[in-house]
């Protein structure tokens, strides 16, 4: 499986599913990362390549998909850090049935 509860400290490090080899399709992975309360959830990437397009990495603002969408990221781009407003921070990756690619890898704290 993939996904899980996430929390900081101490933080840590979140990648794709087989990283640094290539995903499977079909997949869901969700997260949700806490940091201690008053703080806010910083996610910086080492590295970013998902099927343009077709597979995303969507991060919300909040504990849930329910939270205000902050960003949803696809193909091979550089990804500035992305900081959440609260203590809570969710995200999910979907990918479709055809082709995969190498995924990606981001500390949060």
């Amino acid at each position: 499986g993939c996904g899980g509860i996430m929390t900081a400290p101490p933080g840590g490090t979140v990648t794709s599913p087989n990283y640094p080899d290539s995903y499977n399709n079909d997949a869901t992975c969700e997260w949700t990362i806490t940091v201690a309360e008053g703080s806010m959830v910083l996610l910086t990437f080492e590295s970013f390549h998902l099927e343009d397009g077709y597979d995303f990495l969507t991060i919300y603002d909040g504990g849930s998909d329910s939270a205000a969408e902050l960003k949803s990221l696809t193909g091979e781009v550089p990804v500035d850090p992305i900081a959440s407003t609260s203590n809570q921070m969710f995200v999910r990756f979907t990918s479709d049935d055809i082709e995969t690619a190498q995924g990606f890898q981001f500390y949060y704290a």
